[in-house]
This record gives C-alpha cells, sequence and structure tokens, in this order.
C-alpha cells in the first residue's frame, strides 16, 4: 500500500500538528521496521518549494511540488490555500499518471482539496479540534469564515476522519454533521522524553536561574499557551488568593522553601481581546510585596521541558477547551502533581490521576492550589498515579491504529473485505 502524508506542519515542530506529523511518521516506520516485507507501507510525505522543502527528509520519501512565483506574491496564506486546493491534489495526480499513485492521502489537520484524488485513492483527515467553530469568542473573521466553510465541506467528503479525543470526536459529529461512522477516535500519544526523574539541586538550581527564578523556589508551573481559553488570568488570581496560606505554610517547621508561581510562554499577539494581559493581571490581584512570587519565565527551549516539569512541586493546567492535552499529559508522565480542569477532552486524559477542578471558579482553584501544598502525601499519591495513566497514551499505539484505519480507508474505497 501507498500512503501519502501532507507534510505541511513538518517543518514546525514545536506546533501541535508538527509534533502529530512528526511522531506519526517515525512511529509508522518504526512499524514497518517490524513488519514481514510483504505487509511494509511504501509512505511519502508531500511538500513544496520555496516553504516546505523536508530538508531533513531522504530524497526518496518525498515528493515536492513547486509555488507559483504568482502564488509567492500572495504571502503565506496564498501559498497554503494554493497546495490545500490545488498543489498536493496536483502531486497526487502525477503519482497517479506514472503508475505511483496512493492509496492513501493523509491530512494531518484540519483541512482537504475539495478536489478527491483519482480514484480509488482514499483521503483521511485528523481534525485535532474544532475551536475557532466550537467557541464563540473564537469566531474567524469574514475570510476565514470562507476557508473554514471550504475545509469543513472537505471533511463531509473524507473516506475517514480522525478525532484525538471522544470530546472532538463529539464535536465533529456535531458541528459538521458527520456520520457516526465515518469519524473514528484516535488518541496521540506522550514523548518518550517525558518520564520520571530527579533533577540534582545543582541542575535544579541552574535550570531555574535561566528562565529569571533564584533556583530555592517550590515551584507551581504552568505552560500551554495564553489565548482566552487557556485561562491562566483565573489561575493568578487562584494563586494571589492562595497565597496567605502558603505563606502560612512556609512558616510551619519543615521546608521554609517560598512558593513560586512560574508561568512559561508568550503570548503569540498583542490582540488583548485574544490574548489577557498577564501582567495587568498579576498587578490586580498579587500585592506588591509579593510580586516576585509570580515569575513569567518567557519562551523556554524545547528540550528543557523535562526538566521544568521535574523542577515542580506541582503542575496547574486551568484550560477550558482542548482537544486532546498534551502538557497535563506530560506533567502525569513526569510524575508531577498535577491539578487540571475538568472540561472538554481533560478529564479523558487524566483519569484519577489528576486532583480535577471546574475552569470557571477561581476559589476552588485556590483551594486545589492550597490542599496539595500543604498535603506532601497528597502529591505523593498523585505523583505516583501520573506515569501509569500517561503510559495509557503511547505514540506507537496511535501509529498502530492509524495504520489499521488506513487500511479501513483503502477497503472503503476498493470495496475490499
Amino acid at each position: 500500500m501507498r500512503v501519502a502524508i501532507n507534510g505541511m506542519f513538518w517543518p514546525q515542530e514545536n506546533t501541535g500538528s508538527g509534533q502529530y506529523t512528526r511522531q506519526l511518521w517515525q512511529n509508522l516506520f518504526g512499524l514497518n521496521e517490524a513488519a514481514p516485507p510483504e505487509e511494509q507501507v511504501d509512505y511519502t510525505l508531500l511538500g513544496f518549494e520555496p516553504g516546505v522543502s523536508l530538508s531533513d527528509v531522504p530524497f526518496s520519501l518525498k515528493h515536492l511540488g513547486q509555488v507559483p512565483p504568482v502564488v509567492q506574491k500572495g504571502g503565506d496564506n496564498a501559498v497554503k490555500l494554493w497546495w490545500e486546493q490545488t498543489g498536493l491534489p496536483g502531486l497526487a495526480s502525477a503519482a497517479h499518471k506514472t503508475g505511483q499513485g496512493y492509496q492513501v492521502i493523509h491530512w494531518p489537520y484540519f483541512a482537504a482539496s475539495l478536489k478527491q484524488p483519482p480514484a480509488p485513492a482514499a483521503t483521511i483527515i485528523t481534525i485535532h479540534d474544532l475551536i475557532p467553530l466550537a467557541l464563540p469568542e473564537y469566531a474567524p473573521s469574514l475570510p476565514l469564515k470562507g476557508y473554514f466553510k471550504l475545509v469543513s465541506r472537505a471533511a463531509r467528503q473524507a473516506t475517514l476522519v480522525l478525532a484525538d479525543s471522544e470530546h472532538s470526536r463529539q464535536d465533529i459529529l456535531k458541528i459538521l454533521k458527520l456520520p457516526e461512522n465515518k469519524v473514528e477516535t484516535v488518541y496521540l500519544g506522550t514523548d518518550e522524553r517525558y518520564r520520571p526523574g530527579v533533577l540534582s539541586g545543582a541542575a535544579r538550581q541552574e535550570l531555574l536561574q535561566k528562565y529569571g527564578l533564584r533556583g530555592n523556589e517550590r515551584v507551581i508551573f504552568y505552560i500551554g499557551g495564553f489565548d482566552r481559553r487557556k485561562n491562566v488570568p483565573l489561575l493568578i488570581e487562584a494563586f494571589a488568593k492562595a497565597l496567605p496560606r502558603l505563606i502560612e505554610s512556609e512558616e510551619a517547621p519543615g521546608d521554609e522553601r517560598p512558593w513560586t508561581l512560574a508561568i512559561a510562554g508568550k503570548a503569540h499577539s498583542t490582540n488583548s481581546a485574544m490574548y489577557p494581559d498577564l501582567e495587568a493581571v498579576a498587578k490586580r490581584f498579587l500585592p506588591e510585596a509579593e510580586a516576585a512570587r509570580l515569575k513569567f519565565m518567557g519562551r523556554v527551549d524545547e528540550e528543557d521541558k523535562p526538566g521544568l516539569y521535574r523542577a515542580a512541586e506541582m503542575f496547574v493546567f486551568p484550560s477550558r477547551y482542548e482537544g486532546f492535552g498534551l502538557d497535563p499529559l506530560d506533567a502525569l508522565a513526569c510524575g508531577i502533581p498535577t491539578i487540571c480542569s475538568n472540561a472538554s477532552s481533560l478529564p479523558e486524559l487524566m483519569g484519577g490521576a489528576a486532583k480535577l477542578v471546574g475552569p470557571d471558579r477561581a476559589g476552588d482553584w485556590t483551594e486545589a492550589i492550597v490542599e496539595l501544598a500543604v498535603s506532601p502525601e497528597k502529591r505523593k499519591e498523585l505523583a505516583e498515579a501520573g506515569p501509569g495513566q500517561a503510559a495509557k497514551f503511547d505514540w506507537q499505539k496511535t501509529a498502530e491504529r492509524t495504520l489499521e484505519l488506513y487500511y479501513a480507508a483503502n477497503c472503503i474505497m476498493t470495496r475490499s473485505p
């Protein structure tokens, strides 16, 4: 079987779609290595020049299109639209004409061509979430509304649609009005870098100091984005309200290190409607004398993330909506006690391994933070439960199920048994 995968997000390895594309590709090849020759799949990654040249992919495993100069002049959005509606379909047609057509074409994000590939090729689309269509505050602009109408229509034509979680699957069924048997849940996984581990005191101090902390704090850690649905202002408010009791706990015999909320990341836009001014929120809720207990770390290096999880006493994730939720799952995998929102897909992932709290009441978050802060026993219980829960979500399992669905989609299109 010949399978083509859209490599649009391959170069953007720090984005969700980029991580998904790379992990899926690598693990599919891992399955190939373990399979007998007659069962191995011929995979090709599709890209274009200039833009997505897939420079780290061997020549024999990629097929590149050429962006017309007139399209290049239109900018990134014009190139993306050309690729989805003309460029990639053109590569599929060219391969078909040479007798090397694809049995399956996989679009690993919510966009596909309205033009169907040459028969009997199957189309599979992974829809990670429907945030712009599910959340009113994310309502797209007029041009984006037209784009989402286009890709929604393409999704309805697909052979199969994959969802990252059962919650996302239900959103897709409801909003796109697809039949039940056309949408399959295929969970994502945690990267193998995220595993329990212990930092030495010196390594922990050096890592925290790299991001502006003193290095001796007890860290309440957040990473995961700053847009409105992430609910970070509520987290700051909850921490500020918890501070008097946290400070009181520091005065008791035992561990006297100061509690600090460390927030990693950087807003992608200055649009305050979508990205609240977190420093203004901090000034509103935190007394000036305690302002140093909230540290904005800025963007952190990808290789530092496992260490930052391990350096934390707890991880907090108050998001109102996630298609999957890799950040809290990575925290569980590292054995970090986690407080997580009970909204959207998150309870599916967390199981009983995290403290689940509703995303709308700051007071409930305050109580949860204090509960974990003053109870080493509770933190130990959650730390021990996390890795086992996270192990249920594995990229090899993602690849195995996706491969099964490649065969299923091919059977649907060829009417094979």
